[in-house]
């Protein structure tokens, strides 16, 4: 890569970190363009250089948020691990990725809590292949904990338990004394998702 491309990689970069903070707190309709370009550094024309658009950098920023993790659980249903280490290599994933994108889940509820223009789209085109994914999986599971008209439930719940970390950070942070974005507890989040997945798909109690 040339140097005045890995410099327009940057900068582009740079753009969408501010946007996600920024649409995070404030919604689409929220924040304006001047503002992420003040915030990255830039003015607003020179911003257009690299989107369209405020609609365009919000979609690059969902893009760049959501594509890795439908990537991640189509790789690692693809793969040859079974049982316990798939679902745990799942969560892992999905665990680190938010972790270097923590502002991604508070975007998904604000759009949520709101009813935005662009909830929809968030949901139709990008988490559904994720969660039809996940229903496709739970299905071709060789004894099934859930029934069928349960497990879009089941779903739900792991979508509200693994968001919910980073999309209420500031209240666990308040209730519990402790920062969940910090590294060693992300890690502990870790360990947990992977105990609540065995005791959720154990199959004890039907």
């Amino acid at each position: 890569m040339t140097s005045a491309a890995s410099e327009t990689e940057s900068t582009r970069d740079r753009i969408l970190d501010v946007a996600e903070q920024l649409f995070a707190q404030r919604g689409l309709a929220g924040t304006a363009v001047r503002d992420i370009a003040r915030a990255a550094g830039l003015t607003a024309p020179s911003l257009y250089n690299y989107f369209e658009g405020k609609q365009a950098l919000y979609e690059a920023v969902i893009a760049r948020g959501v594509q890795p993790l439908f990537d991640l659980i189509g790789s690692v249903a693809r793969g040859t691990r079974r049982g316990e280490d798939r679902t745990g290599a799942m969560l892992d994933g999905i665990m680190d990725h938010l972790a270097s994108h923590p502002d991604l889940a508070r975007l998904i509820q604000h759009e949520a809590l709101t009813d935005g223009a662009s909830l929809e789209k968030i949901a139709q085109g990008w988490l559904r292949p994720i969660v039809s994914q996940g229903l496709v999986a739970m299905a071709q599971e060789p004894d099934p904990v859930w029934t069928e008209e349960e497990r879009p439930l089941a779903v739900a719940a792991w979508i509200h338990v693994i968001l919910g970390h980073f999309a209420m950070a500031p209240l666990l942070r308040s209730l519990f004394d402790f920062d969940p974005l910090a590294p060693d507890q992300i890690e502990r989040q870790k360990r947990f998702l992977r105990r609540y997945a065995q005791l959720l798909m154990s199959g004890a109690e039907r």
